[in-house]
């Protein structure tokens, strides 16, 4: 396995590569918690431009960030839901890594990376088109280290419940604990 900086950042471009990222999906989560293949699928088809993979040498998916947009400053229940191109704030719903690949900072790059392209994003649109303004996320407690040296601020405890009949907007660097459990809002203005 080639290190971290062998790897190819760039949005997905198929939907074999959703399915791909579905399994690391599958592997992280209950079956009620992981999102689905077709809630993944819209999110490719409506927000593809704010769906980052981490590729290795052969091409295979390593690891993904999904969002979509929204107009409210945090996550909600209905930006996991739904893709609005007008919003100002991209709701991260999924840091997924392979685990073969896990703890070698791939996470950390691909939010890295991902802040980098957001911000060109927002560089390459129509001075009067809605730019992105913030990167909002939820975070189990262990994560927050993550997401604060990638430049996110913790908020604190959110008020968007999950447990194990909702889909959850997940970070899967661990195993995962079945049940209700705190999320912590965390945000990165640009």
């Amino acid at each position: 396995m080639a290190g971290i900086d062998a790897l190819e950042f760039r949005n997905l471009r198929s939907v074999d590569e959703v399915q791909a990222a579905r399994v690391f999906e599958e592997g992280g989560y209950t079956t009620d918690e992981g999102a689905s293949l077709a809630s993944m699928r819209y999110r490719f088809d409506h927000a593809g431009h704010l769906f980052l993979g981490a590729f290795d040498q052969k091409g295979a998916l390593v690891g993904y960030v999904m969002s979509t947009q929204a107009n409210a400053p945090l996550v909600t229940h209905k930006s996991m839901e739904e893709h609005d191109p007008r919003g100002s704030t991209v709701c991260i719903h999924s840091v997924c890594v392979n685990p073969r690949w896990q703890r070698k900072g791939v996470a950390s790059r691909l939010l890295e990376e991902y802040t980098s392209a957001i911000r060109r994003y927002n560089n390459s649109i129509d001075p009067s088109a809605c730019k992105i303004n913030r990167l909002a996320l939820l975070s189990r407690e262990n994560l927050v280290p993550l997401y604060e040296r990638a430049g996110y601020k913790t908020l604190g405890k959110s008020s968007v419940v999950h447990d194990i009949l909702m889909v959850l907007p997940a970070i899967v660097i661990s195993d995962v604990s079945v049940g209700t459990e705190s999320w912590y809002d965390c945000i990165l203005d640009l």
